[in-house]
């Protein structure tokens, strides 16, 4: 049916005394599309937010992990280990908690997802809980990304450890 014989035919049913109002699923189709629309800046900015956010987390605690380690790390370079060493030192935790987090984010944002949906959906509206593949390898491939930017800095930073002021200092 076209749009024209929609019209046509809301325009009959209305003038008897038993139709109020007339919606034809091509207009509820049209309305949800504008309204899903109309959300997809928000979801930009919740995904910009969420990649801001995990690289400082991996930056920081990449950081932490490696002031609290100081000592350690500069007796390894005091016993002859080379710089890409003692990155590989550090970066096998990292590649370990980095894969722990991407197989938990899978779960734990499918349920936070799922939880956003229900909130945001209404007896007119209804949104589906659909992820495609492509969603989550984009989120792995970012954290990998990430995870890889931040090994790149804390092997800078690592290059630069004094190792005579790190076994010096009393802890």
């Amino acid at each position: 049916m076209t749009t024209k014989q929609e019209k046509q035919l809301a325009i009959r049913l209305q003038q008897t005394t038993e139709v109020a109002a007339t919606t034809f699923i091509s207009d509820q189709g049209a309305k949800q599309a504008t309204a899903s629309a109309n959300l997809d800046p928000i979801v930009f900015i919740f995904i910009g937010l969420s990649a801001v956010l995990a690289f400082v987390v991996l930056f920081n605690l990449t950081s932490i992990n490696v002031s609290e380690r100081e000592r350690e790390l500069a007796t390894i370079k005091v016993l002859g280990f080379f710089d890409k060493e003692v990155t590989a030192y550090i970066v096998r935790e990292n590649v370990i908690f980095t894969v722990i987090g991407i197989v938990l984010g899978f779960g734990i944002g499918k349920l936070l997802t799922w939880f956003i949906i229900t909130m945001a959906s209404s007896e007119q509206v209804a949104f589906p809980l659909i992820i495609p593949a492509s969603g989550y390898l984009i989120a792995a491939g970012m954290t990998v990304l990430f995870s890889l930017i931040v090994m790149g800095m804390t092997h800078r930073k690592l290059k630069g450890i004094d190792m005579i002021g790190a076994l010096k200092e009393n802890e």
